[in-house]
This record gives structure tokens, C-alpha cells and sequence, in this order.
């Protein structure tokens, strides 16, 4: 970023904490691009999605993502932070609200709560299948910042009292239950399958009582 850009970028983060004017457009601008980042990287991927694209998307001016951001992959860090917060604020306390369950039955409260975040947001899934494939620094971010947290998760719940689900190992449970969330992931496919949403209540319900009892059985 020039010299002149990051006077211009300073100034307006002044202007956004009130130092010389409130300015809401600003963070309004950056809310716009994250949504419509994080809408197409999960839909067209990272490489054939382009900062043009976005912008057009959100409906800004052209350069925006470099003013605010700084490159293509700074800005997709910024949407993966965004999702990725939005998604731990949901399950932190959800996870905090099951340690007084009993081990078996907080596994199985777990998985269904797991089903219904996924269901909110079947971008984190999208994304998470999309760049599982390629070996890259996109990969190690999202592992670093997403992915290990909620393998850890896992492992802890099998810690706790030595509990196994069907005999499986850790590693086997967690992708058992992360395509458990492809039903909402791919649910443009599922739709012309079934006739059915996958994001009516009654299906989220229905897939998140077909995971847990597939995954736990007593």
C-alpha cells in the first residue's frame, strides 16, 4: 500500500472511533465487502473469485478491498475471521452450557447443536470442503484458526471418562460429523434429490436426530 493510502486508511479509522467525525459509511463498507467476500469464496472459491467480483457484489467502488484490506489475501483472512467469529460465538457458549451433561448425552446434545450451526451457516462447510482439497497457506490458516479448534473439541469429549462413540477414533468421528453438514452445504443437490429444503425446520431437525443417533448408540 502507498504512502498516500495508508495516510487515507489512517484517517479513516480515526474518523470510524469518532477522532474527527464519525464516519458509518466506512465500517458499512466493510461489512458490505466481508459479506459478499465470504458469499463467494464459499460458492466459487478462492481462485476464481476475484476482488472485482466482490466489490461489484457488495456494490462499492472499485479498490475498496485494497483500501480497507490490503490484498486478495488479506481480505480473505478478514471474511474467514468474520465467519469463523460469528460461528464461536454461537458454540463457545454452547459448549460452556453441556459440561455439567453426562458424557454420552453431551456428545449427542452436541452433535445436534453442531447440525443446527451448520445449517445457519453452511458457508463455514462450503469453505472447509473447498480448501481441505489444496495444500497452501489457505489451508494452513483455516486448520490454525478453525479446523484444530474443533478437532480439539472432540478430542476432549472423548478425554472425558474415556467415552469412544461406535468404536471410532477422534479423527474418524470428526469427519463423520463434519459430513453430517453436507446436506446443507450442498443443498442445491439435495433440493433437485428430494424436493425437499434442507433449511426448513424440520429437516435441520430431522438430520441433526439422524447424526447423533448414527453417531451415538446406546
Amino acid at each position: 500500500m502507498s504512502s498516500s493510502a495508508m495516510e487515507n486508511a489512517s484517517r479513516e479509522t480515526d474518523a470510524q472511533t469518532g477522532k474527527d467525525g464519525a464516519r458509518p459509511s466506512a465500517e458499512a463498507t466493510r461489512q458490505k465487502l466481508l459479506a459478499a467476500g465470504i458469499a463467494l469464496f464459499s460458492s466459487r472459491g478462492y481462485e476464481a473469485t476475484s476482488t472485482r467480483q466482490v466489490e461489484a457484489a457488495a456494490g462499492v467502488q472499485r479498490n475498496l478491498i485494497t483500501y480497507h484490506f490490503g490484498n486478495k489475501g488479506e481480505f480473505w483472512k478478514a471474511c474467514m475471521e468474520n465467519l469463523f467469529g460469528r460461528l464461536a460465538e454461537i458454540t463457545g457458549p454452547t459448549i460452556s452450557q453441556s459440561r455439567d451433561i453426562a458424557p454420552g448425552e453431551r456428545i449427542r446434545f452436541l452433535i445436534r447443536q453442531f447440525v443446527r450451526v451448520s445449517a445457519k451457516y453452511p458457508e463455514v462447510t462450503r469453505i472447509m470442503l473447498e480448501e481441505g482439497r489444496s495444500d497452501d497457506w489457505r489451508l494452513d490458516w483455516i486448520v490454525e484458526h478453525q479446523s484444530r479448534r474443533f478437532y480439539n473439541i472432540v478430542n476432549a469429549l472423548f478425554d472425558e471418562g474415556g467415552y469412544s462413540p461406535e468404536g471410532l477414533t477422534p479423527i474418524q468421528f470428526y469427519y463423520a460429523l463434519v459430513s453430517g453438514a453436507a446436506i446443507f452445504a450442498m443443498a442445491p443437490e439435495c433440493r433437485r434429490l428430494s424436493g425437499q429444503d434442507p433449511f426448513s425446520e424440520e429437516m435441520i431437525d430431522a438430520q441433526a436426530n439422524a447424526i447423533a443417533g448414527l453417531l451415538i448408540r446406546e
